[in-house]
């Protein structure tokens, strides 16, 4: 079982939600949507009793992205007690929530923290419908209904397989068998929500990195280098799960070191960056296509050798586009700041005793801050790093993060 850990929104939910569950599962389209009151057409309600929904907020589409949560209201023209039921159509999740007026008569107001109770994360993109019914203060019911529907989306995140916007965490265990761990992150704190297998056979494998979107889809992919050197890509298909492999390169294992999901050719899409056992730098520019998902090599520079751990992290320093981090085997951690061109500039040291963690890993905007962040992997202890934007001091103050069950142990993590 994982550390106990009772968050606000748990609370929440425990309190306020009731359950039916129908099935498990997301989708996406990131879109931008302002607040919105929406007059109700005629034949919108069910009167009875004389009772009406004058006016509601909600938008046609919510975009979650950097939100904690959203506020909705809907007015009727009678006081008393509401209960507003939200559905995702494709998974079936349904929650209810009760709600009083709030103190403001005939008016109900919930705080919407697209929590998925089910699962225990955050709720998946997609199609969702409202229904609101409504009782007397006595506690009598209308005969009164009334319903609507809106689309949730977020922007893409590089680690977020089941796009619901929130961070996967892959890890293999020594059957070889490949997971997916479901993150939350509120209050501060970054949790693991679930735990669900993706498939066994994965030892063939000695390198599997995640790229964000490599092959042109709105979700997360992952590469994956097997021990004669073929490269394999894997698409995300927005479920938690991944395509066919296709395979997309060979003569891969003259390189110690495979990242990727950063754009530092700032057109947009995420590249690779290799380095070789002669301690050369090799940036493999992302395309955006699935059959061809990088053009051909072009050489950083040497010197990388003394490294033992990359991470393109993305643009973590506000400059023209995305920043990689390097490890030397001292323990101190360099930050080189991309141009935007394939190239960096001169090195800057941001810090030491980073060789506390076995791996550093680039997980996208965890804190929905609109930066992205970083996750050092303890022996006993994992830590989430919050991004500033300056690069002179890239990093916040580090936050615990608990991210696998004990009992449950793994030998690669991406």
């Amino acid at each position: 079982m994982p550390r106990a850990h009772f968050t606000r929104r748990r609370l929440l939910a425990a309190l306020a939600t009731v359950l039916t569950v129908t099935g498990a599962g997301a989708l996406s389209a990131p879109a931008q949507a302002a607040p919105l009151t929406a007059e109700v057409s005629a034949g919108a309600a069910v009167a009875g009793d004389d009772v009406s929904l004058i006016r509601h907020t909600v938008p046609p589409v919510i975009d979650m992205t950097g939100k904690d949560y959203v506020p909705l209201e809907w007015e009727l023209t009678h006081d008393g007690w509401a209960t507003v039921v939200l559905r995702h159509q494709r998974t079936g999740i349904t929650t209810t929530h009760p709600l009083g007026n709030g103190g403001t008569p005939r008016t109900f107001r919930m705080y919407w923290e697209a929590f998925d109770p089910v699962n225990g994360g955050d709720a998946p993109n997609g199609d969702y419908t409202w229904t609101i019914t409504a009782e007397s203060v006595n506690r009598v019911p209308y005969d009164f209904e009334a319903s609507g529907s809106f689309t949730v989306v977020r922007k893409p995140q590089p680690h977020d397989f089941n796009d619901n916007g929130s961070l996967d965490v892959l890890q293999r265990d020594h059957e070889g068998v490949l997971w997916r761990v479901d993150t939350s992150y509120y209050g501060k704190s970054l949790n693991l929500a679930t735990r669900r297998q993706v498939g066994g056979g994965w030892q063939i494998y000695d390198r599997i990195e995640a790229t964000g979107n490599l092959g042109g889809t709105a979700v997360g992919d992952l590469l994956a280098r097997d021990r004669s050197g073929v490269l394999w890509l894997y698409q995300g298909d927005g479920r938690g799960g991944f395509a066919t492999r296709l395979k997309v390169g060979t003569g891969w294992q003259i390189y110690d070191r495979i990242k990727a999901g950063s754009d530092l050719t700032n057109d947009g899409r995420p590249d690779i960056v290799a380095s070789d056992k002669a301690g050369v730098l090799w940036l493999y520019p992302g395309t955006g296509n699935a059959a061809r998902p990088y053009s051909p090599r072009k050489k950083i520079g040497g010197g990388w050798g003394v490294y033992n751990e990359l991470s393109a992290l993305g643009n973590i320093a506000g400059r023209a586009a995305g920043d990689l981090v390097a490890r030397d085997r001292n323990g101190v951690l360099w930050l080189y700041l991309g141009k935007g061109d394939g190239t960096f500039a001169p090195r800057t040291r941001i810090g030491a005793g980073w060789n506390a963690y076995y791996q550093i890993i680039a997980v996208g905007d965890v804190t929905k801050d609109g930066r992205p962040d970083l996750i050092g992997l303890g022996t006993y202890t994992d830590y989430l790093y919050r991004t500033t934007g300056d690069w002179r001091t890239p990093f916040a103050g580090r936050e615990e993060a608990v991210l696998h069950y004990i009992g449950h142990g793994f030998d690669h993590v991406a």
